[in-house]
């Protein structure tokens, strides 16, 4: 027959293996949630990044929709009807070229000289690749890389604390990275050179576009991203010192006997 002590160690036994079943699963839960988060906010702040519509402006002077990017510019024509006194926009292809290509800096260049008889200049000054749209775009390049690294990170939490500790960090590395560029592009945006447009009639405003909208919502999921895995974190390294710690109340009378030697 099973002794008394036997018998009452085996279900603290069973308990303490169930909390620790459940402390893992609740883990997992989290270190899962915060990748998703990651993956959301990274698949955002791409979209963003890729796309063109930063600054979008409809210059009707020119019957065309205008989308400056960060590394694209892009323009959608329009067709308007004589008859009503109205303009509509079919679902036409856009017609890009990229800001650091030499033939079209080379046109911009020529349509800026001949400023005071070309009606485009003034437009094409939008198309330059100025020094703030390249901080921006160093900014959110080093935020995706550093969320990929987060995620590699992540996935070997669960082993090992260290990685733990070092994938908050990353994460928040790539939230930081994200709202700087945002934040260099919002005051860049609403400069007076950069949000006014000036075609050979009238002086247009220019919007900002889905884009940044798009780039933002995936800075704020990496904000709650960061949140969640500096919970996991924190927990990690608590269960990794209960198990790794030292035994104080065991140390405790080891104390006690060397101060009773040293006051005899």
């Amino acid at each position: 027959m099973p002794t008394r002590s036997k018998m009452a160690t085996t279900p603290l036994y069973y308990s303490r293996s169930l909390m620790g079943e459940d402390s893992k699963r609740s883990h997992t839960c989290i270190l899962v949630l915060s990748l998703i988060l990651i993956v959301a906010g990274f698949g955002l702040s791409a979209g963003g990044l890729f796309s063109p519509s930063w600054q979008v402006v409809d210059i009707r002077e020119f019957r065309a929709q205008h989308h400056h990017g960060l590394w694209l510019d892009c323009t959608r024509p329009e067709r308007h009807l004589a008859s009503i006194d109205r303009a509509f926009a079919e679902e036409q292809p856009l017609h890009c070229t990229y800001k650091f290509d030499y033939s079209a800096s080379q046109v911009i260049d020529e349509n800026i000289e001949n400023i005071d008889i070309n009606s485009a200049a003034g437009e094409s000054e939008h198309h330059q690749f100025f020094g703030w749209h390249k901080a921006v775009l160093i900014f959110m390049v080093f935020s995706l890389l550093f969320a990929a690294l987060a995620l590699c990170s992540g996935i070997c939490a669960p082993c090992n604390g260290g990685c733990a500790v070092i994938y908050a960090i990353l994460v928040a590395i790539a939230l930081f990275m994200g709202i700087v560029g945002d934040a260099i592009f919002f005051f860049a945006a609403h400069r007076v050179d950069s949000r006014f447009v000036t075609g050979l009639v009238g002086t247009y405003e220019q919007k900002i576009g889905i884009a940044f909208y798009l780039h933002l919502g995936g800075s704020l999921i990496l904000m709650f991203a960061f949140i969640v895995s500096t919970i996991y974190s924190y927990q990690i390294l608590r269960r990794t010192d209960g198990r790794g710690g030292l035994p104080l109340r065991e140390l405790a009378p080891l104390y006690g006997s060397r101060i009773r030697e040293t006051m005899a």
